[in-house]
């Protein structure tokens, strides 16, 4: 009898030894599935701030784009990086920003991700633009400042070069309220579009009294003169 009990003693401290094994296995899988269910909001902000320093992103230029067809963003300007799962459908509308020539691509944001995507891919769209009808003058506007023009690392690098061609509209206080560009070289625009809107103008006359008046203007950027 006293074996019969010893016997039945020692089971129940195997069951009741495997029961706390078991739990505590549950316990620490339960901790983990809730760990990782819970988005870490601080890591997706080191994830972005740290995108934009690798990828030296000027963040204060930004263009609207149109997807061309459905495309992925990458992980990086190469045309082998990795996919990212996010697939854009074509004709949407995202934000531009540093383009790369020697990889053909553009830094984009849609949807507060960062990425990549071809060149071929987009296509520039014109915002908030602006009736270009002809302004009578009888007095064109002159140019009262030199144009402080840089030209883009990564352009001069990759050898891009040639004529950006823009329309401008000088205000009746002399300006530049509104940059278009006519002739674009991707890589080269938004230093152009830089140089022309810090250009100081002494505005166009009519009849005696400052107007509003369209310009084109070319920015050449040449190699030799850099």
């Amino acid at each position: 009898m006293k074996r019969i009990n010893t016997c039945i003693v020692f089971l129940s401290l195997i069951s009741l030894m495997n029961n706390n094994i078991f739990s505590q296995t549950t316990d620490d899988q339960n901790m983990a599935i809730n760990n990782a269910e819970k988005p870490n909001l601080l890591l997706e902000t080191k994830e972005e701030v740290n995108f934009v320093d690798l990828f030296e992103i000027n963040t204060g230029v930004v263009k609207k784009a149109k997807t061309l067809g459905d495309t992925y963003m990458r992980k990086s300007p190469s045309a082998d990086a990795e996919h990212l799962d996010q697939v854009i459908p074509q004709g949407t509308i995202v934000e531009t920003y540093n383009y790369f020539p020697k990889e053909a691509s553009w830094a984009i944001k849609f949807n507060n991700t960062w990425g990549f995507v071809p060149a071929t891919m987009i296509m520039p769209v014109k915002e908030n633009a602006v009736p270009s009808d002809f302004t009578p003058y009888d007095e064109p506007p002159k140019m009262l400042s030199s144009i402080n023009l840089k030209y883009p690392p990564e352009a001069k690098k990759a050898g891009s070069q040639g004529k950006v061609v823009m329309k401008i509209l000088i205000s009746n206080t002399g300006e530049v309220k509104v940059v278009e560009v006519i002739k674009s070289i991707p890589e080269l625009d938004a230093a152009a579009m830089d140089a022309v809107k810090k250009i100081k103008f002494r505005p166009g006359k009519y009849k005696g009294k400052p107007v509003e008046v369209w310009m084109r203007i070319p920015i050449n950027f040449g190699l030799e003169t850099f």
